[in-house]
């Protein structure tokens, strides 16, 4: 017998760990599409993002009998071994960045708005945090989307401690820039695209 809708991730883990074919596809109906999100995020590559997600379901098909017995919350669960599997594939293609970066000398162009609707603000936000050095921005992203510690940043990137902090610094400082800058180029009638 299959899952039914009202069986819980961890009844799904369960019969997932007894080779229950129909609790992995639930699984999948259930996280796939957030686990592209957080994959996204730090890949910034919808089709690799999609690639790497499909493959972490067959990989936990795969190793099913190793799953941890008594996982509470398999979500988070779900989510940390994605988000891993995602810093291997940077780290194993080398796009993991070595170095602080640059941050932009100047803003995108500032382009005519009436209105500054939530979603524009979150679209705009996210198009600064894609301007900053690729190192900032996945300290950024892995600390704030993905509520990781800066210790776990750390040692996730084989950088110190001390170098999250500088990152995470930058990145303010430079998210509160460009958020000045655009809230007073609405209040003008124009905002940075």
């Amino acid at each position: 017998m299959g899952p039914s809708p009202i069986d819980t991730d961890q009844q799904l883990m369960l019969r997932l760990r007894g080779g229950d074919a129909d609790a992995l596809d639930e699984l999948f109906r259930r996280h796939y599409v957030s686990l592209c999100q957080t994959a996204n995020r730090l890949l910034r590559n919808e089709q690799e993002s999609e690639d790497l997600i499909q493959d972490f379901f067959v990989s936990l098909w795969e190793k099913r009998e190793n799953l941890p017995p008594d996982l509470s919350a398999v979500g988070p669960y779900l989510r940390r071994a994605a988000r891993n599997r995602c810093l291997n594939f940077l780290r194993d293609r080398k796009r993991l960045p070595l170095d602080d970066g640059e941050l932009p000398e100047h803003l995108p162009a500032a382009e005519p708005a009436t209105s500054l609707e939530h979603r524009e603000l979150e679209q705009r936000i996210q198009r600064a945090i894609d301007l900053l050095p690729e190192r900032c921005r996945l300290v950024f992203v892995m600390s704030r989307f993905e509520e990781m510690s800066h210790k776990e940043i750390a040692a996730s990137l084989d950088i110190s401690p001390k170098t999250v902090e500088n990152q995470m610094t930058r990145a303010y400082r430079f998210l509160r820039e460009w958020l000045a800058l655009v809230l007073l180029l609405t209040s003008m009638g124009a905002a940075p695209g």
